[in-house]
């Protein structure tokens, strides 16, 4: 988008990252339901039609569409899945799956966890000399080792990620956000070892003392780290293997997000995809019905003030 007045320093800003503070500020340990905001625009709008902009407050992925702006409940930035056929059986982990993954972890408001005093643990969980051969079988596994991890310490909300080995052994990558009745970091990986040494089938004592890993998360940057790194890893599975879920949210409903769209004319939706596109490194591929960017909420935010776009 050309800037109108190049001395106006709102959007030379958006090219600047800022920092991410210390810590997770989460003001809220709770889900809000999507809700669709009304905006006034105080620079009169000289074209018709109507587009949206969608974003997760506290966030960093917003989405510009230029369908139906009533989104309800449906989480922005997601598609509509079309026709009535059999969704066929899942085998590996897809570029799709890769995106929606890393998107639902954008979404969560990154400055909520200051005020609930909460927690970000990354597990690594893996199995002995001897493993189940049906993915199906050992997410069985990883549902049982949650669900201890639940009675013990309350609920929880984490993201998880299948992995394969160069073996041929399933392993697990997971994202847990707990509450602040956690405890000491000693005692977790304690009870974690022996959790899943337990749901495994006590097969070898080495499996108690080396078959899992877990390490604090500190910052929010360590958790987008580990994200790209392990939970959004591209990886080859055995060819034919209908392998299920790939990855999933446990509790999704204890995270803290709130999507919020703002109407806006065509003509101001096409200015803020060309912003995302700027921002994203995205070259443009003719029209678009819907684009996604990973972008600041506090950008999002300064670039419709800017075109005139207030909360009344």
């Amino acid at each position: 988008m050309d800037n109108p007045n190049p001395n106006n320093p709102t959007l030379n800003r958006l090219q600047e990252s800022s920092k991410d503070p210390k810590g997770f500020i989460y003001s809220t340990y709770s889900a809000v339901r999507g809700e669709t905001q009304t905006y006034t625009p105080f620079l009169p709008l000289t074209n018709e039609g109507d587009a949206s902009v969608s974003y997760a407050v506290g966030g960093s992925v917003s989405t510009v569409s230029f369908e139906d702006s009533k989104i309800g409940n449906r989480q922005p930035g997601t598609r509509r899945r079309r026709g009535g056929g059999i969704r066929g059986k899942v085998r590996g982990f897809s570029r799709g799956s890769r995106r929606n993954l890393l998107r639902r972890l954008a979404a969560i408001n990154r400055k909520a966890f200051r005020a609930f005093e909460g927690k970000v643990f990354f597990l690594t969980l893996t199995y002995p000399h001897e493993w189940p051969e049906d993915p199906d079988v050992s997410k069985r596994h990883l549902k049982a080792f949650l669900k201890r991890l639940e009675r013990n310490y309350g609920r929880f909300a984490a993201f998880w990620r299948l992995g394969i080995q160069a073996r041929g052994a399933w392993h697990y990558h997971v994202l847990l956000f707990t509450p602040r009745s956690l405890g000491s970091i000693r005692d977790l990986r304690s009870f974690v070892a022996s959790s899943w040494y337990e749901v495994c089938g006590k097969i070898s004592e080495g499996h108690l003392r080396a078959g899992t890993n877990v390490e604090v998360v500190r910052k929010w940057r360590t958790v987008t780290s580990r994200a790209e790194r392990y939970l959004a890893k591209e990886e080859e599975f055995p060819a034919g293997l209908a392998t299920g879920r790939i990855w999933a949210v446990w509790n999704e409903e204890l995270l803290p997000v709130r999507w919020e769209a703002v109407q806006v004319s065509f003509r101001d939706a096409y200015r803020i995809g060309r912003v995302f596109r700027k921002l994203a490194r995205i070259r443009s591929t003719g029209p678009l019905c819907r684009l996604t960017v990973f972008v600041r909420y506090e950008n999002v935010v300064r670039l419709l003030e800017y075109l005139g776009y207030r909360l009344e």
